[in-house]
């Protein structure tokens, strides 16, 4: 009978261990100030000689013209994860991937400002990104006007590093697709892994920067997919339940593995009535699926 209760006396000795040890094991959880954030990007782009290493909307505007569009983005992706990592795995293991999206508009009768633009995801060691169409839309489009106010394009890092666009690479509308090159300025870049097309049902992260609210994971199922344009490659598209806003345009979405699969493009609301924005019932969460990213990238990735 003693025996017995010590037997089970050191078990539960055990138990208690492991689980004290699994306590000091997890990582202690950040907060970050991303206001603050915001203004060190801000006096980052005021340092002195801090202007030559930027090249201004206009510049790039004149350059993207010259540029046909569906031209091949040769890029070797990183390769796929295969396995399966919790949800703050692959937050913490693919948040360096993803890039915030800000215009730097000057002081004119209002004061000078950044204004968070959008989202954009790592390709490549050396600066090639992927984001929507509509986010460079300024930039592509010959018929659209700058404003006055309009300075700069740029990414920056939740780190605070802030990085040049300094060429816009490749682009398709229909898929609602840009290519573009970043200077990384001898800074190692960290490419997200790409997989591959996932059907309506499965699991998927998305991690964005929702209306000024940086690096905002949101996670959900795939609820359909379609395709605009029958015959068109660059015409499919996926739904998704995971939730995101104006300002995630671009960002990643992510299978169970961290592998982007999906790349968000647009939302649109459902109303009860014709008359918004009263009786909103449901948002459509419409993304493109990694097989156009693939495609436009040479010989789809290859």
């Amino acid at each position: 009978m003693k025996r017995c209760c010590f037997k089970w006396l050191n078990i539960g000795l055990l138990v208690v261990l492991f689980g004290t040890a699994r306590c000091h094991a997890q990582k202690e959880v950040v907060y970050r100030d991303y206001d603050r954030l915001g203004w060190a990007i801000l006096d980052s782009l005021k340092r002195p000689g801090a202007a030559s290493l930027f090249k201004g909307m206009s510049s790039l505007k004149r350059e993207t013209r010259m540029l046909q569009e569906c031209s091949p983005v040769v890029v070797k992706p990183r390769p796929a994860g295969k396995r399966k990592l919790k949800p703050e795995e692959i937050i913490s293991q693919r948040r360096e991937s993803v890039l915030m999206v800000f215009k730097y508009t000057r002081a004119t009768t209002r004061p000078e400002a950044i204004i968070p633009w959008a989202t954009a995801v790592v390709l490549a060691e050396n600066g090639v990104c992927v984001t929507n169409c509509h986010v460079l839309w300024q930039l592509i489009d010959t018929s659209a006007r700058l404003d006055l106010r309009d300075s700069l394009l740029f990414v920056a890092t939740e780190a605070g590093m802030v990085y040049s666009i300094t060429s816009v690479l490749g682009y398709d509308r229909s898929g609602d697709l840009a290519f573009f090159k970043i200077d990384p300025r001898g800074d190692r870049l960290i490419p997200m892994p790409l997989g591959s097309d996932l059907p309506a049902g499965a699991s998927v992260h998305l991690l964005a920067h929702p209306a000024g609210y940086p690096y905002t994971y949101t996670h959900g199922r795939i609820s359909r997919t379609f395709t605009k344009e029958a015959g068109n490659p660059f015409g499919n598209r996926v739904e998704i339940t995971a939730d995101f806003a104006k300002g995630s345009s671009g960002g990643p979405i992510m299978d169970d593995r961290g592998n982007m699969i999906a790349m968000v493009s647009c939302l649109h609301p459902i109303f009860y009535v014709d008359q918004p924005p009263s009786d909103r019932q449901m948002g459509i969460k419409e993304c493109i699926p990694v097989s156009s990213i693939l495609r436009l990238m040479g010989k789809n990735g290859e």
